[in-house]
């Protein structure tokens, strides 16, 4: 597979890989999917051809990137090289730490965040590229208004855990969060950067929820 390697300014155990056949202009690019990964090879694959089915639903075919923030050891970069995302090669040191690791590649005014193993259906972005239309900076994916599947959280965490932790948070702050847990995530690069995330762990997803509340980002 060739591919084009750039290393980060700020890390030089940070490496940027573009395959060779993309050959778009950075200031082209809208929408950018921004995925950690580690040891996904067996949904890799499907993962970026649902990305790609979403952004085709969009007519962004030529103003879109996936880019996987990659510290696994079983050959998810090159599928995901292969199959035309970007990858950030990066030492394993954490999701909010991946985040943090990949911001400096990403070329798009909106970005998606979320999963590499089709925890999210990344086919259906339509609601979130309207929200960022409309200004949202901040937009949160919610399970609870789409579907779960069948055994897929449990009952435990879907009827008590999520609805107790959500109904605190907005009670503290005033918010109408439905689903603060959910990791399929829409915020514009802009107000990422705003953010100053330093949690380098699972905290990131708080961290954010919290400060983009009190930043008073445009949120959904």
């Amino acid at each position: 597979m060739n591919y084009k390697e750039n290393i980060s300014i700020k890390d030089p155990s940070v490496k940027f890989l573009v395959p060779s056949h993309l050959v778009e202009k950075k200031n082209q690019i809208e929408l950018s999917i921004l995925i950690p990964s580690f040891n996904e090879k067996k949904t890799i694959k499907k993962f970026i051809e649902w990305c790609k089915v979403g952004i085709s639903s969009l007519g962004l075919e030529k103003k879109s990137e996936i880019i996987i923030i990659d510290s696994s050891d079983d050959g998810t970069d090159q599928i995901a090289l292969e199959n035309g995302a970007k990858v950030v090669k990066a030492p394993l040191r954490g999701l909010g730490r991946a985040y943090l690791d990949g911001i400096d590649f990403v070329s798009g005014k909106y970005m998606i965040l979320g999963d590499a193993d089709c925890t999210y259906d990344f086919k259906n972005l339509e609601n979130f590229y309207k929200k960022f239309k409309d200004g949202y900076e901040f937009i949160m994916g919610s399970r609870r208004k789409g579907n779960i599947e069948k055994n897929s959280m449990p009952k435990l965490h879907r009827y008590f855990g999520i609805p107790i932790t959500n109904f605190l948070l907005n009670f503290i702050y005033n918010s109408k969060f439905s689903d603060i847990h959910c990791g399929m995530r829409g915020i514009t690069k802009d107000a990422f950067l705003k953010l100053e995330l330093n949690s380098q762990k699972w905290g990131y997803a708080s961290e954010m929820l919290i400060k983009a509340i009190r930043l008073e980002l445009k949120t959904t």
